[in-house]
């Protein structure tokens, strides 16, 4: 089964149907079990969608790669174990 940083390098693809029958295979099956790549994935197509549904506009130079990082970013944030509570009760004074 596919990583999420596998899933990230193909989304474009994934998203454009440029992907073969077994990637594609591999890539729904993680999405199917990854809220975190699933959510990515929604987001880009609705966003997709969006764009392609209304008049083109270029983003200023480095915005792309900015909002690339601050979703990577949160995708990395996501994907760290969280501290478990201690088992051990506080005491007291």
């Amino acid at each position: 089964m596919y990583n999420c940083d596998q899933v990230m390098a193909e989304l474009a693809n994934f998203l454009d149907d440029q992907v073969a029958a077994e990637i594609r295979r591999e890539l729904e099956i993680h999405l199917a079990h990854c809220r975190t790549c699933q959510a990515l994935y929604d987001s880009a197509r609705k966003t997709l969608t969006i764009v392609t549904e209304s008049r083109s506009f270029e983003l200023p130079e480095g915005i792309s790669s900015r909002i690339l990082e601050k979703i990577m970013s949160k995708v990395r944030e996501a994907r760290r174990p969280r501290p478990k509570p201690s088992s051990h009760p506080r005491k007291r004074h």
